[in-house]
């Protein structure tokens, strides 16, 4: 559950939208001992060992272009796709495509250095927001980083995709992976986590499904995780979570219906609540350490009671307790549809949910790094 590859995210795209706008400023950085060159901004190339080589409204290309130059590419030597009327290339380099095939020419070093010098950098993919920067293939597999060696921009690739990964976006600027709602419950971060569930599973999980049979707590289950899951990533949307933790909550919260339907014949009721009341605060609290999300088990918890209500088989104590337990299913199944609709709507309109004291809930910073980066605000680094 990763909510960036899932939905356009403002942040993301404006960050995007401000590189794209740096590297339109770009030229091609070569090096005077005829080492190589790379694309770089004015700043980031030495005047001392770097020839800056740049086109602009002075001093414009031979086809009057001020964008540019790129290191090693040239609208005017790619064969494919070739820069032709109806389809010539934008004054923009930010907008080229990447050339796949040169034309079997002698550049001019004084006409075209950009084209003649040996290029040292290409995109490199770096971190799990599709940070781009144009490194060495050395450099790049260091910051373990995907290598673009056949690109020659950053605005060439598409580095969200890449890191996302599973399947391509229908539209590449668009990122669209809603699947990851429900495979994430099926995945664990190691041996421990993978423990803990089967565990859980052995423990409540079993005798649950004996007594409502596989189809309603299959339901119950993978719905309440998807519920967490949303509400986790509106909440911490640059946080990756995986685990079905809102899962268990949910069944956990199955639990407390199933002694609220059968208030009438346990003998302390008020007592097993308070039992119930104490595990899951423990739970909550424990949710309170980094890297547990407690906001998942929140939602799973909250999606879990209603679905519960609506699920699970029940047993009647006279005429007006079975209207009532019936009228209560029509209750939930409204609740769960309509909290189903206000968090996909609040998760898809792709502006960041700002809430300051929420964080809290969350994880507590005992220390200035013991809670470093809640999934709130984008880091790129």
């Amino acid at each position: 559950m990763f909510s960036p590859c899932m939905r356009s995210d403002v942040k993301i795209t404006q960050t995007i939208s401000l590189d794209r706008q740096e590297e339109n400023r770009t030229g091609c950085c070569i090096s005077l001992d005829k080492s190589g060159c790379v694309q770089r901004s004015r700043l980031q190339c030495s005047e001392t060992f770097s020839l800056f080589h740049k086109w602009s409204a002075t001093k414009p290309s031979s086809t009057s272009r001020t964008s540019g130059p790129v290191c090693g590419e040239d609208p005017r030597t790619c064969k494919v796709p070739a820069s032709v009327k109806p389809f010539q290339w934008p004054d923009d380099i930010t907008k080229w495509p990447s050339c796949s095939r040169m034309l079997s020419v002698n550049y001019s070093r004084e006409r075209m250095p950009h084209m003649t010098c040996r290029v040292l950098g290409r995109p490199c993919c770096i971190g799990r927001f599709g940070k781009c920067e144009i490194v060495s293939a050395e450099y790049c597999n260091y910051r373990r980083g995907t290598y673009h060696r056949n690109a020659f921009l950053c605005s060439q690739v598409n580095c969200l995709e890449s890191s996302c990964g599973l399947v391509k976006f229908l539209n590449p600027t668009v990122p669209d992976q809603f699947y990851r709602f429900w495979i994430s419950l099926f995945l664990h971060a190691g041996l421990l986590h993978l423990g803990v569930t089967l565990l859980f599973n052995l423990i409540i999980l079993k005798d649950f499904e004996k007594m409502a049979g596989w189809l309603r707590i299959s339901i119950i289950y993978v719905l309440s995780g998807i519920g967490g899951n949303i509400i986790s990533g509106i909440l911490l949307p640059y946080h990756p979570e995986i685990g079905p933790s809102g899962s268990n909550f949910g069944i956990v919260a199955c639990l407390f219906v199933e002694v609220f339907q059968s208030w009438q014949i346990l003998k302390r009721p008020v007592r097993a609540i308070g039992k119930l009341a104490v595990i899951v605060l423990v739970l909550f609290v424990f949710g309170l350490l980094p890297y547990v999300d407690n906001f998942s088990h929140f939602g799973g918890f909250i999606f879990g009671l209603f679905l519960a209500f609506a699920i699970l088989p029940y047993v009647s104590f006279g005429k007006w307790d079975r209207r009532r337990k019936r009228l209560q299913i029509i209750i939930s199944i409204f609740i769960v549809g309509g909290l189903f609709c206000a968090i996909l709507f609040i998760f898809y309109r792709g502006r960041p949910f700002e809430c300051k004291v929420c964080r809290y809930l969350n994880c507590i910073p005992f220390t200035d790094h013991f809670c470093k980066n809640l999934g709130q605000k984008l880091e790129l680094f």
